[in-house]
């Protein structure tokens, strides 16, 4: 498994972990649960980590990077 990315919201890393599993990307959340019972623990363990596996990292990133905000949704 591979990092792709860390966050310091659980809302954050699930809309991430939501977007690369509607590409089809097998992923997962490492610490969210410690982050969750105390925020203050997220700096001393580096965050919420989003993990995908290795031959999947390139194109994770690649989705991750990519900027939706001026999509024009075609009408029906």
């Amino acid at each position: 498994m591979e990092i792709v990315a860390t966050f310091d919201s659980i809302i954050n890393a699930n809309i991430a972990m939501g977007r690369l599993q509607a590409e089809g990307i097998r992923c997962w959340l490492a610490d969210e649960h410690i982050i969750q019972a105390d925020m203050l623990y997220s700096p001393a363990i580096g965050g919420i980590k989003l993990q995908v596996d290795n031959c999947d990292a390139e194109i994770a990133r690649k989705i991750l990077a990519t900027d939706y905000s001026d999509f024009d949704f075609p009408e029906d």
